[in-house]
């Protein structure tokens, strides 16, 4: 599960890798500071991500959905299952920061939703736990999340 068609720009380096949750190909974009080393690390423990992990970001997910919609008005959605809502999501991006903590990979992901179609949505798995979810604010996945803003539905 490596970085394919990896390229560089002026920020840095970019690349394709294979989302195994979603069945498809997303973009890769590495931070100042981050290697294909690291990279790979961290596309690697994406596809690797626990089922309670899983179950976890769906969950938040959710709220973060029906919360949205209750803010403009309109009716929450019903999930059969947690993981339906997933069929809302769609993974644009994985960004690599630099790395931090001796290498420790993390996640932090751009993705588009349909609910919010404007801002999208941001993730930030670290150390097994979904940290944050929520429209995409350029949250630094090296950040405190102890305390939860309203704005953080993980």
């Amino acid at each position: 599960m490596m970085i394919k068609n990896l390229r560089a720009t002026e920020d840095g380096f970019e690349g394709e890798m294979y989302f195994t949750l979603f069945d498809r190909d997303i973009m890769v974009f590495f931070e100042e500071g981050a290697n294909e080393e690291y990279a790979n690390r961290c596309v690697t423990y994406l596809n690797s991500l626990s089922d309670e992990v899983v179950n976890q970001l769906c969950l938040a997910s959710i709220r973060y959905c029906n919360d949205f919609l209750y803010g403009i008005g309109e009716d929450e959605k019903v999930f059969e299952k947690p993981s339906d809502v997933l069929r809302l999501v769609y993974p644009s991006s994985l960004i690599v920061p630099e790395p931090l903590n001796g290498n420790e990979p993390v996640i932090n992901m751009e993705l588009n939703c349909e609910w919010e179609i404007e801002h999208g949505m941001q993730l930030i798995i670290r150390n097994d736990s979904v940290l944050y979810v929520g429209g995409y604010n350029g949250e630094d996945p090296w950040g405190d999340f102890s305390t939860k803003k309203s704005w953080n539905y993980a």
